[in-house]
């Protein structure tokens, strides 16, 4: 199905999780959405960069739009610095708006070269309310067992 193959593009290494989207499962040479892709994800022939990482976050986005975090890949870049938590709802990446984003459209913005740095923002819940949490973590290769 044309939802299917969307969901394989986005995570190579989740190619029949329907429930979730994960962003920068594991590094890959393959590409997600050329036209999507900001300058700094393309070599300077136009090309895309040869290695592309994520962050290792599992999604599940609700009917508005938020998308929250299902789970951490035990070893990735997320997992290790150990200051995102699942229920945590992704609100920006790089001072960029995400909510209401298509998952390429995200995907594309988690996604980057190797050793490359991105900056996100949460919302958690804490308590009886629920506070922004700014974090800035570095793309890295690793597997998703």
């Amino acid at each position: 199905t044309a939802g299917g193959d969307e969901q394989r593009a986005l995570a190579p290494c989740h190619p029949s999780s329907m429930d979730f989207f994960g962003l920068g499962a594991c590094c890959s040479n393959r590409m997600l959405d050329r036209e999507a892709l900001s300058p700094q994800q393309l070599s300077s022939n136009g090309q895309p960069s040869p290695k592309m990482c994520g962050l290792g976050i599992a999604f599940k986005p609700d009917k508005r739009g938020n998308l929250f975090v299902k789970r951490l890949v035990p070893g990735g870049p997320a997992d290790n610095y150990q200051l995102i938590e699942a229920g945590d709802v992704l609100h920006a990446v790089d001072g960029k708006n995400v909510i209401g984003m298509n998952k390429m459209e995200v995907a594309n913005l988690l996604m980057g070269p190797e050793g490359s740095k991105v900056r996100l923002r949460f919302l958690r819940q804490e308590g009886t309310g629920s506070c922004y949490k700014d974090f800035t973590l570095e793309r890295q290769p690793f597997e998703d067992a």
